[in-house]
């Protein structure tokens, strides 16, 4: 058995029947999200309106990502390969939702920055109105950027009987790997990490002057207290936290899919070369997607507040 035909076996089965698998416990995942982030009390937090944004965007990637490209892998249904107005709408809309994800958790980290500063000007930033705000201002700037996808992708036949939906070659396709490299691959994870890191040192200066404050208060008059997170708070930089290392982790793959196509470019690769290529791409892909279809059970392990918002849910429809 030829690595070709390995490679396609391993492909298509793994969209075949793990595409369909992702796409159900996603969307178990998304409305079981948005159920428990609904409740009064969490959607009071502004980052809930954060966490909301991110799920909607993971419903919509399901049908709208995951499942176009299950039925391309899995099952050799793929209309964006043979008609040009689905091709251009497919990929602008992925690259719309990709931007539109990491740019809602990046924002969510910034906004655990502002509530877990020691200034309380600065606690003060983290509003419901300027969650909303940020929301709808980068999503619109995302959609006006990316527009181009709608002009110059194309249709290529890259093997007898093989089409694919890919960039125009030359300039544009240099402009999308790099765009693809930086705007969807290296920045998000990078940025989310240096706010992860800098939510944590704020956490850590929290309960240092909350201990040291204790540890010197020998009078028995207090004026004023030491800031102190709310337990609901903790639970939400918890969830934010481990949803961004699982974001790196699951949209890794396809950067570093997209290094070895940018420093590969000038080889010449004949057609099995670029068939074994694309297969890789597609598995990479389906890693991808597996961020996108656990973040409620991700919320679960790490959140005693979503456990029982969620109970209590499962509890009131059993009831009815």
């Amino acid at each position: 058995m030829s690595t070709l035909t390995l490679l396609y076996i391993i492909q298509r089965n793994l969209f075949r029947f793990g595409g369909p698998l992702l796409i159900a416990i996603g969307s178990i995942s998304c409305i079981l999200n948005l159920l428990v982030f609904k409740k009064d009390t969490l959607r009071k937090n502004p980052c809930t309106i954060y966490f909301i944004s991110v799920n909607i965007i993971n419903f919509l990637y399901l049908y709208l990502g995951l499942l176009f490209t299950t039925l391309a892998a899995g099952y050799d249904i793929d209309p964006s390969s043979n008609n040009i107005i689905f091709c251009r709408f497919r990929y602008y809309i992925a690259l719309v939702l990709a931007c539109w994800e990491s740019s809602y958790l990046i924002l969510a980290s910034i906004d655990r920055i502002l509530i877990t500063s020691s200034n309380a000007r600065t606690r003060k930033c983290s509003t419901r109105r300027l969650a909303a705000t940020s929301i709808i201002s980068i999503s619109l700037f995302w959609v006006l950027f990316h527009i181009h996808a709608l002009i110059l992708m194309e249709i290529f036949q890259i093997a007898p009987n093989y089409y694919v939906c890919f960039y125009q070659p030359g300039r544009y396709t240099t402009f999308m790997t790099y765009n693809s490299l930086v705007i969807n691959g290296a920045l998000p994870p990078l940025l989310m990490i240096i706010f992860g890191f800098w939510t944590v040192k704020n956490i850590r200066q929290v309960h240092r002057r909350r201990n040291h404050s204790n540890s010197t208060n020998t009078g028995t008059t207090t004026i004023g207290r030491p800031y102190a997170l709310q337990s609901k708070d903790q639970q939400i930089i918890r969830m934010l936290l481990v949803n961004i290392i699982t974001f790196v982790i699951c949209k890794c793959p396809v950067t570093i899919f997209y290094i070895y196509q940018q420093s590969t470019e000038h080889e010449n690769k004949n057609a099995e070369q670029q068939i074994i290529e694309q297969s890789i791409l597609q598995m990479t892909y389906f890693v991808f997607f597996i961020e996108n279809s656990i973040g409620c059970y991700i919320n679960i392990l790490v959140s005693k507040t979503f456990r029982i918002e969620l109970k209590r849910i499962i509890s009131n429809v059993h009831h009815v």
